[in-house]
């Protein structure tokens, strides 16, 4: 079968599956969370974990996106960054390199480093 994100048979009953199944877990955390324990003892349900950890598992979960969100994914993102004089963030097969010319000649097509841009654009001229 064809690798494609297009919608067929199986990847939709799995989808209906498993939109399902995250509402009743859901609701199942719901009533956890919001019903006390007096009732569900009333019903027979008599073994469910503390209220503490209806609160404390989703601030937790919160806590660690935030923390990856705006601390480790831009570290990662940082260390994997060449430096800006390194050769590989300006170079690529299609990089011409400057040439010697003949003197008086029509100097030929290359690309200026980044170094030499930055250089001109950014740093203050002396006066």
């Amino acid at each position: 079968m064809e690798h494609t994100p297009a919608p067929y048979g199986p990847r939709s009953v799995y989808g209906y599956a498993l939109y399902i199944g995250s509402n009743i877990i859901f609701l199942l955390y719901l009533i956890w969370a919001v019903v006390p324990d007096q009732i569900l003892h009333s019903l027979g349900l008599t073994y469910w974990p503390s209220k503490y950890w209806a609160v404390a598992i989703p601030i937790w979960a919160l806590t660690a996106l935030a923390t990856f969100a705006f601390i480790i994914y831009p570290a990662i993102n940082l260390s994997m960054t060449p430096d800006i004089s390194d050769i590989v963030t300006i170079t690529d097969k299609h990089s011409c390199p400057k040439k010697e010319t003949i003197p008086g000649g029509i100097p030929p097509v290359y690309d200026i480093p980044i170094t030499e841009i930055c250089r001109k654009l950014y740093l203050s001229k002396k006066k």
